[in-house]
């Protein structure tokens, strides 16, 4: 049979084991949410960058049709 105290230090042994792994388990899930918002950020940059790219593409769309229904007055003049 193990002394009391063996088989104590063996369950601390084993705390400190898991505390350390803890420890360990956080840094890694830290580093991976600053890598997370990074990402983000630059999404939404992007995103942003879409929708500004959208609207530029409508308004020149735009100012092609008013040129196209100028040039179409000008050839039936």
């Amino acid at each position: 049979m193990q002394e009391p105290e063996s088989s104590l230090m063996k369950k601390d042994d084993c705390v400190k084991d898991l505390e350390s792994t803890l420890h360990e388990q956080r840094l890694v899930n830290n580093c991976q949410l600053e890598e997370i918002k990074l990402l983000n950020e630059k999404l939404h940059s992007e995103a942003r960058r879409v929708k500004s790219l959208e609207r530029e593409s409508d308004r020149l769309r735009s100012e092609i049709s008013l040129l196209e229904a100028k040039v179409g007055g000008l050839v039936l003049s």
